[in-house]
């Protein structure tokens, strides 16, 4: 369980107590932590962090007596730091999961220099602690230098896990030096070894991301729960049995339909590249939801000569994420209402058509509608049955259209459409011709007939023409052509007068 995390306002952090930093030296010098070189463990556990949080930064640090040291780095190179000037020493102070949305705002980090801009401008900050013996020797943490809003609390229970794994990893190096040191029995050191990759291995199994290893001297894959259940695995004695092939048959490229080719899949990419960050694909088992999955992976390389061992890969899911930015995109360029274009996606085709057609030599058309009579169907009926008509006018005007052609909606009862390749008035009235018997037959909603006709302004385009300036002649056009309307009902109602 994690502990309770730091939040605005600031409980005053404790001082610090005496003869603490002495206390986490030899600690950190019993675990062998003082020097302690590249480690692939740890350097997974601040990978893991970035994915996790979503920051572009993590780092495994260790408090030594004056200095802020990096047993682990991901997204920045090795950065020493003096102890005093350092965030994590500061959090660590505080106890538990520390998060900041922004440290030049919180009174706990904004007078830090690598906060205030003399040596970084570090703005959103978690932690959890890396402890040992019940001591905080160390932390893990996340940075960005951009504000914004703190990790949830799902995400620093993560930290937090993370955090237990790296503090199991390093505790084990003490545990091995001890068995070593000891001539311990074999089967006691198996034992310990045994329990405590029993550990690692359940809080791999709880993250909630996926995580992949294949060991290219057995030939073997190994992935957690999560993995296994996004690729349709119960066990990973059925994953062993699959073998590399169960990662190939059900991986596709983002369209969700084009197989991605074994080379190109992520662990194979790990081998061939040495690391890949960021890559997208889609996993589609059969029978199963497709998964938009964001992988990032790294080779596992042997200790003493650093031959390629095998890989590891770590997928987040971002299915949601993905269909709510497609959804957002949409939303900002289409009518809710009708699914029409807006005003913003018909200027840009149209201007895409005015170049096309000026390389082609040929004219654009556009036809500015505004219906008829609409106002009527609001008043009488409600504007549910104007939302009605509106719908079934833009799919008469959208099945009216040529291929290429675009229909758009600017609001109200306004459409515009855009036809590239029309030669000259005779066509573009001929496409008037066919909008206005698309849009004059009567619409039933709810057992009621309405009819609703439509004035249509068409120009088109010339040498020069603008997609604003040709908008800005239709509308007139059209006003005309609905003046016209009104004048010829009006001489047909008087005449029948």
């Amino acid at each position: 369980m994690a502990a309770a995390p730091h939040e605005t306002p600031l409980r005053a952090a404790t001082a610090e107590p005496e003869g603490l930093r002495a206390l986490q030296t030899a600690l950190l010098a019993e675990h062998d932590l003082l020097d302690l070189p590249d480690d692939a463990e740890l350097d997974a556990v601040a990978r893991l962090a970035t994915v996790l949080s979503g920051y572009p930064v993590a780092m495994v640090n260790a408090l030594q007596e004056t200095r802020t040291c990096q047993l682990a780095h991901a997204g920045i190179g090795a950065v020493e730091m003096e102890r005093d000037d350092s965030l994590c020493h500061r959090a660590s102070l505080v106890g538990g999961v520390v998060v900041s949305g922004d440290c030049s705002t919180d009174p706990l980090f904004a007078d830090l220099a690598w906060v205030d801009g003399r040596l970084g401008s570090v703005r959103r900050y978690a932690m959890a602690p890396l402890v040992l013996q019940g001591t905080t020797v160390g932390t893990v943490c996340v940075l960005d230098e951009e504000p914004g809003a703190p990790l949830d609390e799902a995400q620093q229970r993560q930290l937090a896990d993370l955090a237990s794994v790296a503090s199991a990893l390093v505790g084990r190096r003490r545990d091995l030096r001890q068995v070593t040191a000891a001539h311990a029995d074999v089967a006691r050191a198996h034992d310990e070894l045994v329990r405590a990759r029993a550990f690692e291995r359940a809080l791999l199994e709880a993250l909630p991301v996926g995580v992949l290893a294949l060991d290219t001297v057995e030939g073997t894959v190994l992935g957690n729960s999560t993995a296994r259940a996004w690729h349709g695995y119960a066990s990973d004695a059925d994953l062993r049995a699959a073998g590399v092939g169960a990662f190939t048959a059900d991986v596709f490229e983002l369209d969700g339909t084009t197989p991605l080719p074994q080379e190109r899949t992520p662990l194979a990419r790990v081998v061939s590249e040495g690391a890949v960050s960021g890559v997208e694909l889609v996993i589609r088992p059969a029978g199963r939801p497709p998964r938009t999955i964001e992988v990032s992976g790294t080779t596992v390389r042997a200790e003493a000569d650093g031959a390629v061992l095998g890989a590891v890969v770590v997928g987040a899911d971002v299915t949601a994420q993905r269909a709510l930015e497609a959804q957002l995109r949409r939303a900002a360029t289409h009518d809710v209402l009708t699914g029409l274009p807006s005003r913003a996606l018909l200027v840009e085709r149209l201007e895409e058509a005015l170049a096309a057609g000026a390389a082609g030599g040929e004219p654009v058309a556009v036809l500015y509608c505004d219906l008829d009579d609409f106002k009527a169907v609001n008043d009488t009926c409600g504007h549910a049955a104007g939302d009605a008509v509106l719908r079934e006018v833009a799919a008469r005007l959208s099945a009216s259209l040529r291929p290429g052609d675009t229909a758009a909606r600017l609001g109200g009862d306004e459409f515009v459409l855009v036809c590239p390749g029309v030669l000259d008035d005779a066509q573009a009235q001929a496409l008037v011709a066919r909008v206005t018997a698309a849009t004059g037959r009567p619409v039933v909603v709810d057992g009621v007939e309405h009819r609703v006709g439509v004035s249509v302004g068409a120009v088109t385009s010339r040498t020069g023409s603008t997609a604003e300036g040709l908008l800005s002649c239709a509308d007139a056009a059209m006003y005309t052509a609905k003046r016209s309307r009104r004048e010829q009902r009006a001489q047909q109602a008087a005449t029948r007068s």
